[in-house]
């Protein structure tokens, strides 16, 4: 990313703020990862519902120096207990040494996930795995910058070393806010929002961003992307609005 002094970074870099489902890939053919290398929102139910799945475990792999904040994996789990009926929620970490390569390209991502992930669903238990990664996205450009990216069915990325650069500002966001945002953002693709495995119970589909919710202030809107996310701050980390709730709800979720 270009050299920007930093008042005018910390402003821009709101600008483009988390990417999404774009990277998923439903053809992908993976067969070390076996139920989890479909494409993004395919296993929404799955994770909503407890009909199939009774336990879900979140399998959280980080490079030693970008752990994530323990308060974003609390906030993570309050939310999937909000909007999931699972009886069991795990929230498991593991630390590695940094693995080099980055900027990482979502095939490279998906390459360190068939290396690093060890917990796979079960009978009773759908995984899924976040990567913690210590390098930015392939696709910042300039002021573009990507925080996170749901790119499988069970399959998330967050490009933590993006996130602290980006809130090591005195002025700047907490580390906690962003990387919760990022998270449960994320996880709202794995769900199906906004009508990629979960159907719309009504459109509420931004038409300018596909997979994005039109409610103004939702947590699964564009703004999060698009500059709009310095207001939405305001409140605290943004929620999920009627209209994706109720998306949720009639696949399975609360």
């Amino acid at each position: 990313m270009k050299k920007l002094r930093k008042p005018f970074l910390l402003l821009i870099a709101f600008t483009f703020f988390i990417a999404c489902s774009k990277d998923n890939d439903s053809n992908n053919d993976n067969s070390s990862l076996p139920g989890n290398n479909l494409g993004t929102g395919q296993s929404a139910h799955d994770l909503l519902a407890n009909d199939i799945f009774t336990n879900l475990n979140v399998e959280v792999v980080y490079p030693n120096g970008f752990q994530p904040e323990q308060a974003s994996l609390s906030n993570l789990k309050t939310f999937l207990q909000q909007r999931t009926y699972k009886t069991n929620i795990t929230i498991s970490q593991q630390a590695i040494d940094a693995p080099e390569g980055a900027p990482y390209s979502i095939s490279e991502i998906r390459d360190l996930e068939d290396n690093l992930r060890t917990t796979f669903n079960t009978e009773n238990t759908i995984s899924v795995f976040v990567f913690f990664a210590n390098g930015s996205s392939e696709n910042d450009e300039g002021n573009h910058v990507t925080l996170g990216t749901a790119y499988q069915n069970t399959s998330i990325v967050i490009f933590e070393k993006t996130i602290k650069d980006f809130t090591s500002s005195v002025t700047g966001p907490s580390k906690t806010t962003i990387e919760s945002i990022s998270l449960e953002h994320e996880f709202g693709h794995l769900f199906g929002l906004v009508d990629i495995g979960s159907p719309m119970q009504t459109d509420h589909e931004d038409p300018n961003s596909s997979g994005h919710c039109s409610t103004d202030g939702c947590l699964m809107n564009a703004e999060a992307e698009s500059g709009g996310v310095m207001g939405m701050l305001g409140n605290g980390i943004p929620t999920l609005k009627a209209d994706c709730l109720q998306d949720l709800q009639a696949n399975g979720g609360r």
